[in-house]
This record gives C-alpha cells, sequence and structure tokens, in this order.
C-alpha cells in the first residue's frame, strides 16, 4: 500500500474491506491533501442544495447534522 495514500492506516486500507491494493496501484489512491480537497468540493456541492435535500443527506447519511455547514460537526 503506498504510505502516502489518505486511506494508509497501519499498512492496510482503512477505505477498502480488501487489501488487494497492497501489491498494485489502487485506483481510489489520493493524498491527504486531495482527500481534503475532494471532501471540501462535496461539502460546498451540498450546501448549495436545496434545504429540504440537505435535510435528506443529512439523515441519511449524517444522523442529522449537517457538516458541510459551518458550525454543525
Amino acid at each position: 500500500m503506498n504510505k502516502d495514500c489518505f486511506a494508509n492506516k497501519n499498512n492496510r486500507c482503512k477505505i477498502l474491506n480488501s487489501i488487494q491494493c497492497a501489491k498494485t496501484t489502487c485506483s481510489f489512491f489520493k493524498t491527504q491533501e486531495e482527500q481534503e480537497e475532494s471532501l471540501s468540493k462535496a461539502n460546498a456541492h451540498i450546501a448549495s442544495l436545496d434545504k429540504v435535500i440537505q435535510k435528506s443527506i443529512a439523515d441519511t447519511y449524517y444522523n442529522g447534522k449537517m457538516p458541510w455547514l459551518k458550525g454543525d460537526k
């Protein structure tokens, strides 16, 4: 596993159930900086959606919280 991958934890992938990518290039590889940028873009997109849709996303995936809004982590 690539040691620069954001998902590397003790040489195991914390995202995938398999460590198959340990010997080859993983198609999910991202650096920590790339992951943070990706998350920032996703949060900006969710924040731009209608409040009803945001509420549905929050209820489904974030236990009712809206971490894409500042102050609601």
